[in-house]
């Protein structure tokens, strides 16, 4: 009894986490937290942007995660990197950060 509450309890869990993956060159995972690259470029990187968003069972998802955003954030005018980091936790919790580098 205990193995079908727990079968019926994992079933539940993977329809319901699918609308909170954060989907990534390496794959969906249970526990994700990564780095990737996006954009480089050859300017000398001076200051360093950030732009988030997360999202919540796929019922609550907010922020914006542009280039424009992160580019606003640390006051860039050119760019030197854009990268993605991605954290997402059992699929009921993600987020996602653009981190720009530029001056």
């Amino acid at each position: 009894m205990k193995k079908l509450l727990l079968g019926i309890v994992c079933a539940s869990m993977i329809g319901l986490s699918g609308c909170a993956m954060v989907p990534s060159h390496l794959g969906y995972a249970v526990i994700k937290a990564n780095k990737e690259p996006v954009l480089v470029t050859e300017v000398v990187p001076k200051r360093v942007g950030r732009a988030c968003g997360f999202n919540i069972l796929g019922l609550l998802s907010a922020g914006d995660i542009s280039t424009e955003a992160a580019k606003r954030d640390a006051g860039i005018r050119r760019v030197a990197t854009v990268d993605k980091e991605i954290f997402s936790l059992l699929g009921v919790f993600s987020s996602v950060c653009t981190i720009v580098t530029g001056e």
